[in-house]
């Protein structure tokens, strides 16, 4: 009798625990849903993975490299977005920025509050940047000292980032 207990035991912890591995049947990877997005996302099902948030990193990246300044904005988190148009965004990185050669992402860790951190490498030097996930997709969140500047006048944006030496072109 006992072992019959034991066997029915084994069998309901079995079967309750095959959703305890890995989710989405990823093998080992970390993955971290955000009770923000649920069933009712707009976006379909992207995994928030680090691979995802860093395959999204590597496209918008691509999109600078190619000078698609447009297309990077797009891909930007919501605070820069509502922060400076993609006319002004444009504009500022036409003035300021320069589409140079390939760039190498690489995903380092998820990080709590649906954030991800990725180092970018350009000529042997790497600098790290965070994916958010919003609204049921990676995006690239401002630096610093970017996001300092959102609200101003992207010809005053354009001048202080001259006068900080920090423009490229």
């Amino acid at each position: 009798m006992r072992s019959l207990v034991a066997i029915l035991a084994a069998a309901i912890v079995a079967i309750a625990c095959s959703a305890c591995g890995p989710a989405h049947g990823a093998s080992g990877s970390s993955v971290v849903r955000s009770a923000a997005v649920g069933s009712d996302s707009a976006v379909g099902d992207v995994p928030e993975t680090l691979a995802a948030a860093t395959a999204a990193a590597q496209a918008n990246i691509d999109r600078f490299t190619a000078g698609d300044f447009a297309g990077v904005w797009e891909h930007m988190e919501d605070t820069v977005r509502a922060g400076i148009t993609q006319e002004d965004f444009v504009t500022f990185y036409e003035a300021c920025k320069k589409a140079g050669p390939p760039i190498s992402v690489r995903g380092v860790r998820l990080q709590p509050g649906d954030e991800a951190i990725v180092l970018m490498k350009i000529r042997g030097i790497e600098r790290s940047r965070i994916m958010v996930y919003e609204n049921g997709v990676w995006n690239m969140q401002a630096t610093d000292d970017f996001a300092s500047h959102l609200g101003e006048p992207v010809q005053e944006i354009i001048a202080k980032e001259e006068a900080a030496g920090l423009c490229t072109r």
